[in-house]
């Protein structure tokens, strides 16, 4: 191979890797614009909420149903926002620490902090934070 070729070889690699991290970088924002949808969501439901906790103050009325319906709705966004952030941690390749919090690489088998044991998957994980693993199993 001579120096052309291989000159253009490391000009493909390296566009390669740039078009790689840029997708990677437009996933995650992707992402973060959900997180703020998901956001903007929960506050028009905390602020229906409390019209309607007003509304029945004001009237001296309860309808708890309606309440209930109002907290569900806000839980599921909840369940989702935390599912979001999941999503951006396994894109970032971070994994949180179930018992202090702290983030750590995908890599580290221990929590940089703690020295919790982390239970390292290739698989997105179902909730924000994981399960540590425990002696008995």
């Amino acid at each position: 191979m001579d120096k052309k070729d291989e000159l253009m070889n490391k000009a493909k690699n390296i566009a390669d890797a740039g078009l790689k991290k840029a997708d990677e970088i437009y996933r995650i924002s992707k992402l973060k614009l959900k997180c703020v949808q998901l956001d903007n969501q929960i506050k028009a439901k905390y602020t229906e909420l409390g019209k309607t906790v007003y509304g029945m103050v004001k009237h001296d009325s309860a309808d708890s149903e309606k309440i209930s319906a109002y907290v569900m709705e806000i839980e599921a966004l909840y369940t989702k926002m935390r599912k979001v952030y999941a999503e951006i941690e396994t894109a970032k390749k971070i994994i949180t620490c179930p018992v202090c919090g702290t983030k750590n690489k995908f890599s580290d088998t221990y929590c940089r902090s703690c020295a919790n044991r982390l239970v390292a998957t290739d698989e997105d994980p179902d909730d924000y934070s994981f399960v540590p693993e425990t002696e008995d199993e």
